[in-house]
């Protein structure tokens, strides 16, 4: 069994190619890449692109495509979701995110994040200088690795959050009542550009209007399922941790 590590581009190839060229050389017998194009103008598709959605199905329908595609396949353990604005050290990335969940038993491990400009608000996200993985309640998504028992259970994640914004917070939710195990990779970093999709102007939505519509669903989705306390609660962890 391996790991399905899946990019996603819309209108950014060179940023995108960049990514895959840091992970491709070093695709062993633990993971399988590919690159899924959501919606991209024809000079913006990446020239690595192996799946196409057709259309703009933002992050939150991209995640759900690559959700389908491992649930349809038996070859697979975990799924890597990959922002396409990351840059990482490729040789042993994969095989340690695999490590670290596997020997710990957990269903989400994600890399620690240093962000471009600013630190990332969620400090569960930060570098702690740890030499292994930190448990934490939910992790955000710039590049999560999901369990396939975690994958079976959530199937797709819900419309309201096509945009992007929750499908982390819901996941830690989602672990907490199953009694699964969450963590951050210290020792595996990465760096985040954040949006530059939105900031380059390459979307059919500015970042004001993206924002909001992700905001709205988001809010939306937890109040009308009464996890508004929950998803509250998960945030201010987040923001407040300290190791």
């Amino acid at each position: 069994m391996k790991t399905l590590a899946v990019i996603y581009n819309h209108n950014m190839p060179e940023i995108t190619d960049s990514l895959w060229e840091s992970l491709k050389p070093y695709e062993r017998d633990d993971y399988d890449l590919i690159l899924i194009d959501n919606g991209s103008k024809p000079e913006g598709k990446s020239k690595y692109t192996t799946h196409e959605t057709g259309q703009n199905t933002y992050f939150g329908g991209a995640l759900n495509v690559a959700l389908q595609f491992f649930l349809e396949s038996n070859e697979y353990d975990s799924l890597l979701s990959l922002n396409n604005d990351l840059i990482l050290q490729g040789p042993n990335f994969i095989k340690t995110l695999r490590e670290e969940m596997f020997k710990g038993d957990y269903k989400i491990v994600s890399p620690c994040v240093l962000q471009v400009n600013s630190q990332c608000k969620w400090k569960y996200m930060h570098c702690w200088n740890t030499n292994g993985t930190r448990d934490v309640k939910w992790v955000d998504f710039q590049a999560p690795l999901l369990h396939k028992d975690f994958i079976e259970k959530i199937n797709q994640y819900p419309d309201e959050l096509i945009y992007g914004w929750g499908q982390d917070v819901l996941s830690g939710i989602i672990c907490e009542q199953e009694g699964w195990k969450v963590g951050v990779v210290d020792k595996c970093p990465l760096i985040h550009h954040s949006a530059q999709t939105y900031k380059e102007g390459k979307s059919d939505l500015d970042l004001t209007t993206y924002c909001r519509n992700a905001e709205n669903g988001m809010f939306s989705y937890f109040q009308n399922n009464k996890l508004t306390e929950k998803f509250n609660e998960f945030r201010h962890l987040s923001s407040n941790y300290n190791f």
